[in-house]
């Protein structure tokens, strides 16, 4: 058992040579604010660690996502963050098996080492520099899932090699990125990171921080809140928000606009509800318009 000290990086580095070899998973969890990097350490799983295929059946679909979603946390376990320029930090995992090292501006990429695991590598977005920033959902403005028609239910059954994406939207996002970074905003769990990088990669998305939420823990309204003003607040960079009409994506970058008076060029929306609602978020866009911000509508699946 890893008993926990006050900790530096030389006694990190002594914990992680001492430290018992077994298989541990780690999550390197990205974070709006330059130079955090927060890591996630659980047991390992075989079900997790289980790669897909195409023609993996719904039942081992289930079991893989649920597996990443409720993982086994290890506490206690030596954490060292060696960033690219800059010394390295070390911490250790709290009850929940996460842990966080804050690098100061300028550090780079940040290689996250602990016992049992592969080490990984945070990289550096270079948000804080960027002069444009397109912020993205995933699911229903990126991902077809149906959130509004059971669309957890499908989001168990498949797989990061079955999910489809929306026509277009790998292009849309490929175009944007030659502005900028494009950052994924989602209130998808954390513990879907691995699973929606391999979908990303699949479909030929451009490559970006993916900002999940700490699911139960947080409110998804209040996760994305709080990650569009930590975005801001880092950078003077322009931004292009997209979301879809399904949930709370208009209102809440309409607040922004409000708090964040000239800073967004262009809200997109992807129809997935129609109706009523749609008419509602027209409402919304005209008020924008007044305001400068340009407003386009995203085609979604038939209602």
């Amino acid at each position: 058992m890893i008993r926990r000290v006050a900790c530096t990086p030389t006694l990190t580095a002594l914990a992680l040579l001492s430290a018992p070899a077994s298989a541990a998973q780690l999550t390197v969890l990205e974070h709006p604010q330059p130079g955090r990097v927060e890591v996630r350490v659980a047991e390992d799983d075989p079900w997790t660690a289980r790669p897909a295929h195409p023609q993996d059946s719904a039942a081992v679909n289930v079991l893989r996502t649920l597996s990443s979603l409720l993982p086994n946390p290890l506490a206690g376990v030596p954490v060292r963050c060696t960033p690219d320029r800059g010394e390295a930090v070390g911490t250790w995992t709290d009850d929940r098996g996460r842990a966080a090292c804050t690098l100061p501006p300028g550090a780079g990429a940040v290689r996250v080492e602990v016992p049992g695991a592969t080490a990984q590598t945070a990289p550096d977005w270079h948000l804080d520099t960027a002069r444009h920033l397109t912020v993205t959902d995933l699911d229903d403005t990126v991902i077809v899932t149906g959130v509004r028609q059971g669309g957890a239910a499908r989001v168990l059954r498949q797989n990061a090699l079955t999910r489809p994406v929306f026509p277009g939207a790998p292009e849309l996002l490929r175009a944007q990125a030659a502005r900028g970074p494009v950052v994924y905003l989602s209130n998808s769990p954390e513990g879907l990171a691995a699973p929606l990088r391999e979908l990303l990669g699949k479909h030929g998305l451009p490559a970006g921080p993916l900002l999940l939420r700490d699911f139960p823990g947080v409110p998804g309204p209040r996760h994305k809140r709080q990650a569009l003003d930590a975005l801001a607040r880092q950078t003077g960079a322009a931004f292009t928000l997209i979301g879809d009409s399904g949930e709370h994506d208009p209102e809440l970058y309409a607040a922004f606009v409000q708090a964040w008076p000239g800073r967004v060029e262009r809200v997109l929306i992807r129809d997935v509800v129609g109706g009523e609602r749609r008419a509602e978020v027209e409402r919304l866009s005209g008020l924008l318009g007044k305001q400068g911000v340009a407003w386009g509508w995203l085609p979604g699946e038939e209602h």
